[in-house]
């Protein structure tokens, strides 16, 4: 089983800080506006939990990177700061193997609604600004690298038929440069498929001098005659009769 990279961030700059209180902000805006009518909706539940996560994550860095005026706040500072430093990555991490996935998929799915696509593209955007800024596409990043790596090299060293059949050569480098294929070449034919080739083709050529009859039926429709007409005989009178049948 391949183990998350955790997200190694446990610091931040002031103008990070900043970044992340604006879209804190702009969620907080976008809380109020939308309430009445998603509150009741699926994806409204990981809005919410983006939003409170972001909170609580900005609340450790503002205490993280504050400075103290006194010397016992000092103090006090020096010996917390290590707990805040392992709960921003305990939290981080918790982002990166649970939380992010859930976040993604649910607004991803509101940015394909046609009726609130813009809602769902705002909260990807912020999404992915936040995630930007602690590091986890970064720790993402490299992540996907590795497990290609590793894809690529389990798939170099497989064999081929359980090993039955030789590995293909590799370079130096890795690279597979294929097998070569031989075409068939017509000179090492077999002179039986050859001869049999050389009779079919004879046999389909009919002889000199000779021609093919046609089939009845074909004969018969082509030849098709007119019928006779029987001629009709002129009445004659009763004088006429009489002399054809004395003759």
């Amino acid at each position: 089983m391949t183990t998350v990279q955790d997200a190694s961030k446990d610091t931040f700059s002031k103008d990070e800080e900043a970044k992340l209180q604006h879209i804190s902000d702009l969620l907080h805006l976008f809380y109020h506006r939308n309430k009445n009518q998603h509150q009741r909706s699926i994806w409204w539940r990981c809005f919410c939990s983006l939003k409170k996560q972001l909170n609580t994550l900005l609340g450790d860095i503002k205490l993280l990177n504050s400075i103290p005026t006194t010397h016992v706040a000092r103090t006090q500072k020096k010996a917390r700061d290590p707990q805040i430093r392992s709960r921003i990555q305990q939290r981080l991490c918790f982002w990166q193997s649970v939380l992010v996935q859930k976040w993604q998929h649910s607004f991803s799915q509101l940015a394909a609604d046609g009726r609130f696509g813009v809602l769902g593209l705002m909260l990807v955007a912020s999404l992915a600004d936040v995630c930007q800024i602690v590091g986890i596409t970064a720790a993402l990043e490299d992540l996907g690298q590795v497990e290609v790596e590793k894809v690529l090299q389990r798939f170099a060293n497989e064999g081929w038929d359980d090993g039955s059949r030789s590995k293909k050569p590799l370079s130096q480098s890795g690279e597979d440069f294929g097998e070569v294929v031989l075409r068939e070449d017509p000179s090492r034919m077999d002179e039986t498929t050859v001869l049999d080739k050389r009779k079919r083709s004879e046999a389909a050529i009919p002889p000199c001098g000779k021609t093919v009859k046609r089939d009845d039926d074909a004969q018969k429709a082509a030849s098709v005659t007119e019928p006779t007409k029987k001629k009709r005989r002129k009445k004659g009178d009763a004088i006429d009769d009489l002399f054809s049948g004395m003759g």
